[in-house]
């Protein structure tokens, strides 16, 4: 017997802009998640994500209800703007934020707190160790001076 896989579905975007400027199309192709999500509120399929397959920020909003927008160094500015709040220290489910460079790309890095001790945390993360579309975990030190900061999962947050 054959099986038959199902072909990404590729959807088109067509961005009004104001007039005389150009418009925008962005391709986003439908991609499930290689790995199980690491957290038993994400629902069948993940959170509805528009960051590009393959990214931490896909990884991170895949399994997190993500509200905001931008690269992975601008998130944490950028869920505190819109009210979010944020935390200096780690919690279990929250996303950490990673400053630009250094150790990571020059648009920062986010990842997803899995585990949490007084002198450790457990990230799980895509496009870091394993390499691009792939989730990774890392057991990081306790306090971390590449961390911008962390947005914590909310006891209000359904998911």
């Amino acid at each position: 017997m054959k099986l038959a896989l199902a072909a990404p579905v590729l959807v088109l975007f067509i961005v009004p802009a104001v007039i005389g400027a150009p418009v925008a199309a962005v391709a986003v192709a439908a991609r499930a998640a290689a790995v199980a999500p690491p957290f038993s509120w994400v629902p069948a399929g993940g959170f509805l994500d528009r960051f590009p397959f393959g990214q931490c920020t896909w990884w991170a909003a895949y399994n997190r209800r993500v509200t905001w927008g931008g690269n992975a160094g601008d998130w944490l500015a950028n869920a505190s703007a819109l009210g979010v709040p944020t935390s200096a220290e780690p919690s279990l489910g929250a996303i950490v934020v990673y400053r630009p460079g250094g150790r990571y790309s020059p648009l920062g890095h986010v990842a997803l707190v899995v585990a949490v001790t007084a002198s450790l945390y457990t990230v799980s993360e895509m496009n870091a160790a394993a390499g691009w579309g792939r989730v990774s975990t890392r057991v990081i030190g306790w306090p971390d001076p590449d961390v911008q900061g962390f947005i914590p999962r909310s006891d209000a947050e359904t998911g």
